[in-house]
């Protein structure tokens, strides 16, 4: 992929500077545009036309519309002959001077033509605009701060950190991030940088200094089919994905996949196989042998012949890179499976460039055990008050016999009847876990309630976790890691007309009884044996529950405690928590990874 930075007035020795700050997403070529009032800057890793032609910004025929690009168009070879019918001429075979073309040709409405992830700025010379996009899902980040006089757009957060705007950190991101380890879909850490929501534009009036529009493109809508059998679903689903693999598999350069030996990174290796010869796979294994699931990618890798490569990892690894995590991922983040994320990628690329994912199976056909819990704990929260009581005194009682919290954040159940957002959003949460835990920030997030608009509880899980957790977390977690390291990673799951698709599906074919991801696994299931549909899912997980109680206990007591950040949260309450934890009566993990996190971001940026 690349890095794409950019502001609205001249000045050549800061936009060197800030898109220095992207080498890592692009450390092949690089391009600047100094003039006509702007500047743009570009970071270049090379996918497709590795020549000189492909450096970026790109201009079309009269250098009146330039293009800073990050991304890849999978359908552009089919847009670049519809343009040369219409008279455009091409000087790159790369899928960027589409973008530039495509935009004289139509517009902004060059958007709904494109099938890709993608972040860009068009610099529209006699328009006087940028005019700047991301893709769909969210796949590709794109960052904006906008005041009366400037304007400024990046890949990553740390071209507004090195500027000159104040900072000051943003209290609703970071009560956000304090629940759910990352910050919103549309806010950042910082106060006055937002991010392009998915499937959004905004345009830029470079002569008014003003956002003259801002508006989406696309919007996912769930509306069931009723109508289909599951037969005729599966089948869709099975051409569907291969067709979708096929069109990422475009590519200069050397590719792979991730490979856990779950459901949705088996399918995808299992289809590139059909088109590609010498594949190669990743994956990685820790110490802990609970923690080990390299069987299961071997099963794969062996029944489809890939060369796969496997390395294993300890704690002294972890610590070895949380010391570089706070620089590649410019927010606070605190999802713990960063870490494999950031360890297979530094694998796979000393292998390939490109490497597809198996990211997205899971938010699109009911793949979490909380899809399940969902409705269960709703009707437990809409009972009467007398049942609720009795069932609030037995969980306390197990846990008593048990001497673990682990039933707390059930209690949260059963207390006052809630609407479905509440309910999802406490189940969802790293906090609330138990009674005692303050629940009045939850009021700040109103606007995540119009995510939760369907009948059925499953789809409003599914929505959510659609239009935040999945740009919000794992593919924020995905992009940071791979390009940390230069490595383009691919999401065939997420082609927004397999995602349009899969929004059809009637939800009882996604969870039948205690099946998740039921459709799915039976489209495949003369593909993948049964040990790999019908394990226990698990995760891209890592010990952090015994590193933090062992091996790296005394570091992360050091960076969660011994801190200049403690007035943000409660430390008597991390307190009580870190002990539970030690003896063992808890898994606090989670929460201490994301205050850590947030530490060493403060440390690294802030202080």
């Amino acid at each position: 992929m690349c890095g794409i930075v950019g502001f609205n007035w001249e000045d050549e020795k800061r936009i060197k500077l800030l898109a220095s700050l992207l080498n890592h997403r692009g450390p092949e070529q690089e391009g600047f545009h100094v003039g006509d009032g702007v500047s743009i800057g570009h970071k270049r890793l090379r996918i497709l036309d590795l020549s000189e032609k492909g450096r970026q910004p790109i201009y079309n025929e009269d250098g009146t519309i330039c293009v800073s690009y990050n991304g890849e168009i999978y359908n552009f070879e089919s847009l670049r002959q519809t343009l040369e019918k219409a008279g455009h001429k091409f000087v790159s075979k790369t899928d960027t001077e589409v973008l530039v073309h495509a935009y004289e040709e139509w517009g902004t409405d060059l958007l709904e033509r494109i099938n890709g992830q993608f972040a860009f700025c068009i610099f529209d010379r006699i328009k006087n605009i940028f005019f700047i996009a991301r893709d769909r899902l969210g796949i590709k980040p794109l960052y904006y701060y906008c005041d009366d006089k400037r304007f400024i757009f990046g890949s990553e957060l740390k071209v507004f950190l090195k500027s000159d705007i104040k900072k000051r950190i943003n209290e609703t991101a970071l009560n956000y991030y304090l629940l759910f380890g990352n910050s919103p879909a549309e806010l950042s850490m910082l106060d006055n940088v937002e991010k392009v929501l998915p499937g959004s534009y905004l345009i830029y009036d470079l002569s008014g200094r003003k956002i003259t529009q801002c508006a989406r493109y696309w919007t996912l809508s769930f509306s069931e089919d009723r109508s289909v059998s599951e037969s005729e679903v599966t089948k869709e689903i099975v051409q569907r994905l291969d067709r979708s693999v096929k069109m990422r598999l475009i590519s200069d350069v050397p590719l792979g996949a991730f490979l856990s030996g779950g459901v949705d990174s088996s399918i995808i290796v299992a289809i590139m196989r059909k088109y590609v010869n010498d594949l190669n796979t990743f994956s990685i294994k820790f110490d802990y042998p609970q923690y080990n699931e390299s069987k299961f990618a071997k099963i794969i890798s062996d029944q489809f012949q890939t060369q796969h490569h496997e390395i294993e990892f300890n704690a002294e690894s972890v610590r070895d890179l949380i010391s570089e995590l706070p620089y590649y991922y410019d927010e606070p983040f605190g999802d713990q499976s960063m870490i494999p994320t950031c360890l297979v990628s530094r694998v796979a690329k000393q292998y390939v460039t490109v490497s597809l994912s198996g990211t997205g199976g899971d938010e699109l056909f009911g793949g979490y055990p909380r899809y399940i819990a969902l409705p269960f704990l709703r009707r437990i929260n809409h009972l009467p008050a007398i049942p609720k009581q009795m069932l609030s005194f037995a969980v306390r009682g197990l846990n008593i016999l048990l001497r673990k919290d682990k039933l707390n954040k059930f209690q949260h159940f059963v207390g006052p009847k809630e609407d479905i957002a509440d309910i999802y959003l406490k189940l969802f949460s790293y906090m609330f876990r138990n009674k005692n835990e303050q629940t009045e920030n939850l009021a700040e997030f109103d606007h995540l309630r119009k995510h939760f608009k369907y009948k059925n509880d499953v789809t409003n899980a599914l929505n959510f976790d659609i239009n935040e957790y999945l740009p919000g977390c794992l593919l924020t977690k995905e992009d940071r890691a791979s390009m940390a390291v230069s490595l383009e990673v691919r999401v065939p799951f997420l082609d927004h007309t397999l995602v349009e698709f899969a929004a059809t599906i009637p939800v009882q074919f996604k969870i039948k009884r205690l099946d998740k991801k039921h459709i799915l696994k039976k489209a495949f299931s003369d593909v993948l044996p049964k040990e790999i549909l019908y394990r226990r899912k698990k995760g891209f997980s890592v010990p952090l529950v015994h590193y933090f109680r062992n091996e790296l206990r005394d570091f992360a007591y050091q960076e969660i405690f011994d801190s200049h950040t403690s007035s943000y949260y409660d430390r008597n309450f991390l307190e009580n928590m870190w002990q539970k934890h030690q003896k063992g009566h808890a898994d606090y993990s989670r929460l201490f990874w994301c205050i850590m996190m947030f530490n060493l971001w403060h440390k690294r940026w802030m202080a």
